[in-house]
């Protein structure tokens, strides 16, 4: 195996530890309800959909997801857990798409967990600025609260 060949492989390693960094940080974001932290997660002109919710840009996205404070995020952090699973990461140079499983649970009026939904995301990634962030992320929801 050639030195090239190496470094093309340990690229690629570094890429998918990089971007699922960018995926578990994503989480602890919206968990600690930091939504600037959340939003700059995203690239310039990253778009974040959510069923018929839309919005384009950093700062339109965090205006979006502070909207869904006490409707469809909890308004206290630690009343919600986001649990990431099952990434599917395909790199492609300064490009990438992933597939992930998210699954909401809510704190249960006995303190326990409540399954709340499961869905699952659809992203295409971008190297940015020398890190990777989200260029589109389309959250579809599985299975909604019954």
């Amino acid at each position: 195996m050639s030195e090239q060949d190496t470094e093309a492989r340990l690229r690629r390693l570094e890429d998918k530890d990089e971007i699922m960094a960018l995926l578990l940080e994503y989480r602890r974001a919206l968990d600690e309800k930091d939504f600037a932290a959340y939003a700059a997660l995203f690239a310039a002109e990253g778009e974040f959909i959510a069923g018929p919710m839309r919005a384009t840009g950093p700062a339109a996205i965090q205006e979006l997801v502070e909207g869904m404070l006490g409707t469809l995020l909890t308004a206290e952090a630690g009343n919600d857990l986001h649990v990431v699973a099952n990434p599917d990461i395909r790199l492609d140079g300064d490009r990438a798409s992933a597939h992930t499983t998210w699954i909401y649970i809510l704190r249960g009026e006995d303190g326990g967990p409540d399954l709340a939904k499961v869905g699952h995301y659809d992203d295409v990634l971008v190297r940015e600025g020398g890190a990777w962030r989200f260029l589109s992320r389309d959250a579809p929801m599985d299975m909604p609260l019954l």
